[in-house]
C-alpha cells in the first residue's frame, strides 16, 4: 500500500515552477530517474523542472476567510449609518494539518516538507541563479471545491512538542551519515495562505457572471 505522503491527496499544494528540484518525492515519479544515493543508503528520486507537490496525508482542517471592505457614512443626528462598497479582499486560507510519522521515510518527508515550505517564503539571493526573484506562486487544491488557486505562504508554524516521542533519522540534507536529527512522531503544520492574482489575469479572465457559472473554477478564482 502506497504511503499517503507519496500519493495525491484531497488537499495539497503544488509549485509548478520546479525551482526546488522536486525535493518532495511522489509515487508518480519515474523509478528509473535516480540521480544519487541518499543518506539512508538507497536511491532518491531527483527530477529537475518538475512540479513539486506537498501532500497533506491526513485530512487537514481548512478555514476559508472571505471579506469585503465597506466605508461608513456618519450623518449628524442620525440613528443609522450608510455603507458604501470599497473593495473585496483576497481570500485567505488557514490550514491545520496533522503529519503523523510511522517510519523513517515518513520522518524524512516531514522534515523535507518543512524545508520546502520555508524555501517558498524566501526570494532568490546572491548565489542563486536568478538573484532577486520573488518566492514562487503556488497552487492550492482542496476536495474539488478549490482548484488551481494561486497563493503564497504568509506564515508557517511547526511546533516541536515536549510530550511526544521522536524518531531519529540521518539528516537527509547532509552528506555526513553520522549526523542525526530527531523528528516528532506527531506533528502539526499550521499555514496561512494568501491568494494572489496577476493584474493581467484579472483584466482578461474575471467577471462575476463567469464566476457564478463556474467557468472560472479551474482558473483559481474563489
Amino acid at each position: 500500500m502506497a504511503s499517503p505522503y507519496l500519493t495525491k491527496q484531497p488537499v495539497y499544494l503544488e509549485d509548478p515552477s520546479g525551482r526546488f528540484d522536486n525535493i518532495l518525492p511522489n509515487a508518480e515519479s519515474s523509478l528509473d530517474m535516480r540521480d544519487y544515493e541518499g543518506p539512508q543508503g538507497r536511491y532518491v528520486k531527483k527530477m529537475k523542472n518538475q512540479t513539486t507537490r506537498l501532500n497533506f496525508p491526513y485530512t487537514p482542517t481548512t478555514s476559508i476567510i472571505n471579506s469585503a471592505n465597506y466605508s461608513a457614512y456618519d450623518l449628524t443626528h442620525s440613528n443609522f449609518q450608510q455603507k458604501a462598497f470599497d473593495s473585496h479582499m483576497n481570500m485567505e486560507v488557514n490550514i491545520t494539518a496533522p503529519m503523523i510519522v510511522r517510519s523513517v521515510e515518513e520522518a524524512e518527508y516531514v522534515f523535507r516538507a518543512s524545508v520546502w515550505i520555508r524555501s517558498t517564503m524566501k526570494m532568490s539571493w546572491m548565489k542563486d541563479k536568478n538573484p532577486g526573484m520573488p518566492p514562487p506562486i503556488l497552487r492550492f487544491y482542496a476536495h474539488g471545491i478549490y482548484e488551481n488557486v494561486p497563493c503564497v505562504i504568509r506564515d508557517f508554524t511547526w511546533n516541536l512538542d515536549s510530550d511526544i516521542d521522536y524518531v531519529e533519522i540521518q539528516d537527509p540534507t547532509s552528506n555526513n551519515r553520522s549526523k542525526i536529527m530527531r523528528v516528532p512522531v506527531s506533528n502539526m503544520f499550521v499555514l496561512t495562505l494568501a491568494v494572489t492574482y496577476s493584474p493581467k489575469s484579472i483584466r482578461e479572465k474575471f467577471s462575476v457572471k463567469d464566476y457564478l457559472s463556474g467557468n472560472l473554477k479551474d482558473k483559481g478564482y474563489v
